[in-house]
């Protein structure tokens, strides 16, 4: 009996498992055995089949790569040479090109290179009597086709007129770069293209030249484990590479075996059947090394063992040391207590158990600890700013009453380069928030700074001082925050005083609104109340507009490029607002947009300018970015012009004269004599817009002028402009800009 007891109390002796040390020495040495046992049998059953099997997988490798572009490149003649039998083709070949016909060849040409498998990037047909060149997208005179959309120093315009005069029907060159330049000499684009010739007999005055996309096919064909891949004719001449090796390292191919081995690589040869250009992959010597079986491996492997058991045994002893002064320490904290399941491990068994005590005694301490309301305060503000409904006595509680607090509401700026370089603006928002709250806890310890948004901070500072005493404190923010402008800039929006509880949420709505007073100007900025800023959208004279909107729909570049610098000049002299160059911006992308649908163009173009106009925060960088993108988009719309379309022409006139009457598409479809479906289909097809959208995106713009320029009652704009039930103008009207024709007055006369 006395025996149980002294049991029960020495949970220690109870302990008869193996000691720490026994399991990690044996577990090391477990380890060494079975890494030794697999070395041997590597050595043993797969010495002197690596090599053999590497050769025979790049040479089966290279034979797939090289079937590949065999196929493809017979497949572009073939096509190539098809296409060239147009009936359409011999009836441009003049002295005189005719540019009508022209563009309907240029339509086929387009679904013809809409084929994917055809790894055609573009293709050229070279009339030589007129001298004009058509690709995909344009016709122009062959001089120009060669020297600014498609330039290379391998191929020049005297090289393509030469070609007439070489006999024969097909012909592939060597891979260059072919660059696009626009105006003023400055390259837009750059592409390596395999250009590859066809010449039809009966039209021996016509050369069509297929640009086959190198890289691509490189991508698609090559699967090989390295990058080192070459294209050769007979003449050792490079056709296509890969890598930045020269030509002079690649030995001669003897036409009989499949690859030779010179210096430190591999070199692998196929030469295609029909094409007869040799394909060539490297592979470096180290990739097809074969494990060598001698005395210097033996004794290295078993210096390793040797080592490998020696480090075991000193690891596994000096892990020991620490864990048996941990478990005496314990022991000495606790007395013993009847055992449950224990582990394997002497040691650890001790440990648990004594853990398990401890844990068991603390399991009912508070769980209510002091960051409680601090926690609560934060999701208080939240809901109360996020508005969602809240009990208003809780947040009564959470805010300090009849003690005097101010609202700062950040709102963070985050450039292109802080993507680039770190990636996350969430750990930017948090580094920021964390340095805020330490400056103003500081200097005002109960104060607190929360994250609404990733982009979104907001501090509410209890404090009895003067508001010039919180302006010096975000000043000395400002300055150090303009260290990093050029990854992140701020706007810091200050309210005014308030003592009670219940005027949190004005405070906030007042800093709120104060942020789109931030100057234009990239900078970071402090703002304070100002009584009579008032915040207003941009619009033009109705004379004024109608002039812009002739401008654009006529890409008149000058005049265009004229009025932006005027009205930016005009803003920069005002010292305009964030708010109001967004809205001069956001105008001018309105109606070029309008514009780019009038001249039925796709609008990638000019979304790809709308995306960029985010990141542009200054007057510097809104004048060049009009400055490199107008000129584009206005070449675009006088390219257009010249294939006018009558239906759309009159539907986009017939809606600026009547929108304000009732519009139908069955009226006009009457007017045009053709049927409802075709012309719906039809405007579609040719716009990217449907008819019904179009006809309220017209009497949604008329009607924001009209609550912009005057004291008009919504329910008259909304018949003035073609709306007899004001529920759906209120619904369209949100649809095309975003807000209610209520919010937008409201911000018309703040």
């Amino acid at each position: 009996m006395n025996r149980m007891v002294s049991m029960l109390v020495t949970p220690y002796a109870r302990i008869k498992s193996p000691p720490l040390f026994f399991w990690l020495l044996l577990s090391y040495m477990t380890i060494v055995a079975l890494l030794s046992s697999f070395i041997l049998y590597s050595v043993f059953f797969y010495r002197g089949h690596v090599k053999d099997e590497v050769i025979t997988y790049n040479n089966l490798n290279l034979t797939n790569t090289s079937d590949n572009y065999e196929a493809k490149l017979n497949l572009i003649k073939n096509s190539v040479l098809s296409f060239s039998m147009n009936d359409r083709l011999a009836a441009l070949d003049k002295p005189t090109f005719d540019y009508t016909a022209g563009g309907k060849l240029i339509d086929e040409l387009q679904v013809f290179l809409a084929n994917q498998s055809l790894y055609l990037d573009n293709m050229i047909i070279y009339f030589k009597k007129s001298d004009v060149a058509i690709e995909k997208s344009r016709g122009a005179d062959a001089d120009v086709m060669f020297q600014r959309y498609y330039n290379s120093s391998d191929y020049s315009y005297d090289y393509w007129k030469t070609q007439f005069d070489r006999p024969y029907v097909s012909r592939i060159l060597p891979a260059s770069a072919f660059s696009e330049y626009d105006y003023s000499n400055r390259q837009l684009s750059s592409s390596k293209l395999l250009p590859i010739v066809i010449k039809n007999k009966t039209n021996p005055s016509i050369l069509i030249i297929a640009f086959a996309d190198a890289q691509r096919m490189y991508n698609d064909f090559h699967q090989s484990i390295t990058d080192d891949f070459y294209i050769l004719d007979n003449a050792h001449r490079s056709y296509f590479a890969s890598a930045g090796g020269g030509l002079e390292d690649i030995p001669a191919f003897d036409g009989q075996s499949r690859f030779v081995k010179e210096g430190s690589n591999y070199y692998f040869y196929k030469k295609g059947p029909s094409s007869g250009l040799t394909y060539v992959n490297v592979i470096p010597n180290d990739n097809i090394s074969q494990m060598q079986w001698n005395i210097n491996f033996v004794m290295l492997l078993a210096l390793a063992v040797v080592l490998s058991l020696l480090a075991s045994f000193l690891f596994s002893l000096r892990l020991r040391l620490p864990v048996k002064q941990l478990v005496k320490a314990i022991q000495l904290l606790t007395t013993g207590s009847p055992w449950r399941k224990h582990s394997a491990i002497k040691e650890f068994a001790i440990i648990q158990e004594k853990v398990r005590h401890l844990l068991d005694s603390n399991m009912d301490i508070s769980h209510h600890l002091e960051e409680k309301n601090s926690l609560l305060r934060h999701y208080a503000y939240i809901n109360q700013l996020k508005n969602i409904r809240t009990n208003a006595g809780h947040l009564k509680d959470l805010i300090k009453s009849n003690q005097p607090y101010r609202v700062v509401l950040f709102k963070l700026t985050f450039r292109p380069m802080l993507l680039e370089e770190i990636g996350d603006e969430e750990r930017a928002a948090l580094f920021i928030r964390d340095y805020i709250n330490n400056i103003l806890t500081e200097q005002y310890p109960e104060s607190l700074t929360l994250q609404l948004e990733c982009d979104q901070l907001l501090s509410v500072i209890y404090s009895d001082e003067a508001a010039s005493s919180l302006d010096t404190t975000l000043e000395g923010v400002k300055t150090v925050l303009e260290l990093d402008r050029s990854y992140c800039f701020s706007t810091m929006a200050v309210s005014s005083r308030y003592e009670h509880p219940d005027d949190f949420k004005h405070s906030f709505e007042q800093a709120k609104s104060m942020l789109q007073l931030r100057k234009f100007n990239g900078t970071n900025q402090v703002l304070r109340e100002i009584s009579d800023a008032k915040l207003t959208n941009y619009y033009l004279m109705p004379a004024q507009e109608e002039e812009l909107n002739a401008c654009l729909t006529n890409g008149n570049e000058p005049q265009v490029m004229q009025f932006v610098k005027r009205e930016l000049a005009a803003l920069r002299k005002k010292d305009a607002t964030e708010h109001e160059a967004s809205s001069f911006a956001d105008y001018l992308v309105d109606r070029t947009k309008r514009a780019f649908i009038v001249n039925q163009l796709d609008g990638e173009l000019l979304r790809t300018m709308q995306a960029q106009l985010q990141h542009c925060h200054a007057f510097e960088e809104l004048e060049q970015l009009f400055a490199e993108w107008l000129p584009r988009l206005m070449d675009l719309i006088r390219s257009k012009k010249e294939k006018k379309d009558h239906i759309t022409s009159f539907v986009f006139d017939y809606l600026e004269q009547h929108y304000a009457h009732d519009i139908t598409l069955d009226m006009m479809a009457d007017k045009l004599n053709i049927t409802r479906s075709y012309l719906s289909t039809y405007f579609k097809e040719k716009t990217g817009t449907y008819f019904v959208d179009y006809v309220n995106l017209i009497r949604v713009g008329r009607a924001k002028e009209l609550l912009s320029r005057s004291d008009v009652k919504i329910q008259d704009a909304a018949a003035r402009v073609g709306y007899q039930n004001i529920n759906s103008f209120n619904r369209m009207f949100k649809k095309f800009t975003g807000v209610t024709p209520s919010e937008f007055r409201k911000v018309e006369r703040a």
